[in-house]
């Protein structure tokens, strides 16, 4: 195992827990205990990570070392469109966060409650390989999920609404440096609302 997936671990696992330490970080690569210790002090010497009692904290230079990609979405139907747009977006980089959108964001922007509840479609994204991290948005606005997260790509799908230009300058403004994508499809017409329709 490399030193840049070390520290890609211990950025999903804070993500996902909001914190982590040397025994959660162990279990999720696949090391021994010595081998952790071992390498968690080289990292730390060369300031990548640092160790404040039993918990584990990126460095910036640790950071720096691989790159993230947002993605967000409802994500109700996973369809084929999604699937190429999930890899398209972890070309991008090393680490893919999917962000859910929340079911009181769904019921606001469509008018009508979700299919399948968030934790459900939460569920559903986590189980789909090229996804490192999936997660609930926030309640209020994509851009107070950008802050937690932090990434260095925001990828959009094609169809979303969001402007690239608004993203990036919203982003900037509260201190985060990311580019933003717009991503194609091949099938344009394939679409969640066109699904539920048929139904």
């Amino acid at each position: 195992m490399r030193d840049k997936e070390i520290l890609e671990a211990i950025f999903v696992l804070s993500l996902l827990h909001g914190r982590t330490d040397a025994t959660r970080l162990k279990k999720e690569v696949g090391l021994t205990r010595e081998e952790m210790h071992g390498r968690l002090r080289g990292l730390r010497d060369r300031g990548y990570v640092e160790v404040r009692g039993s918990r584990l904290f990126l460095n910036s230079k640790g950071r720096r070392t691989f790159k993230v990609v947002f993605i967000g979405g409802t994500f109700e139907v996973i369809h084929p469109g999604h699937i190429y747009t999930i890899q398209q977006a972890k070309k991008l980089g090393d680490v893919l966060v999917a962000v859910v959108a929340r079911d009181a964001t769904v019921r606001r922007r469509k008018g009508r409650d979700p299919i399948v509840s968030e934790e459900e479609r939460r569920k559903v994204l986590s189980a789909i390989r090229y996804v490192d991290v999936a997660m609930l948005g926030s309640d209020s606005n994509i851009y107070d999920t950008l802050e937690k997260v932090s990434p260095d790509i925001v990828a959009l799908g094609y169809d979303q609404y969001h402007r690239e230009e608004e993203i990036a300058r919203e982003a900037e403004r509260r201190g985060i440096r990311l580019s933003v994508v717009r991503l194609s499809s091949p099938s344009p017409a394939l679409k969640t609302s066109k699904i539920l329709a048929q139904l």
